[in-house]
């Protein structure tokens, strides 16, 4: 038996892309976006193959992106890299017990083509945590993995500045 699904208008695919209010913070015209975005855009431009740069709560929740193809990607981009760094952070507790809850330095994905997709976790109370998850094609994996960790370094020293 086959379902027919609501197909979903414009509107409401550029809404659920915003995640206008989560946990009582609105990233409409939140400082964390607003700092976040130029710095996301220095690093883009400034990064060999490094093409698209998103970032996202630990739950799911889009905050702010770059170079996606549209909000209804970043959205789907900023779930998926939740999920995959906490998978992660899981296997990481399986494999080594004895270090706990000890975080994953950075996660990357290497797929065909020489491209690349890097997760990094940015620890920030009032959300919990974000993740940073930054896409690069015709590029070193190291280069890949110093600019997440550069970049996340940067985001939590700017966050945890009183």
């Amino acid at each position: 038996m086959q379902r027919d699904f609501p197909t979903l208008n414009d509107d409401w695919k550029e809404e659920i892309g915003r995640h206008r209010q989560v946990r009582g913070h609105d990233f409409d015209n939140n400082e964390l976006a607003a700092a976040a975005l130029p710095a996301m855009a220095r690093m883009r431009e400034s990064v060999p193959g490094l093409y698209a740069v998103a970032l996202g709560t630990g739950d799911g929740m889009h905050v702010c992106s770059l170079g996606l193809p549209d909000s209804q990607a970043a959205s789907e981009i900023s779930a998926l890299s939740s999920s995959m760094l906490g998978v992660a952070e899981a296997q990481g507790r399986v494999q080594r017990p004895d270090q706990g809850d000890a975080q994953p330095g950075i996660v990357t994905i290497s797929r065909p083509n020489n491209e690349f997709v890097s997760l990094v976790k940015i620890d920030h109370a009032a959300v919990g945590h974000l993740v940073l998850t930054i896409f690069a094609r015709e590029t070193q994996l190291g280069m890949v993995v110093y600019h997440a960790r550069q970049q996340a370094k940067e985001m939590s020293d700017w966050l945890s500045e009183e």
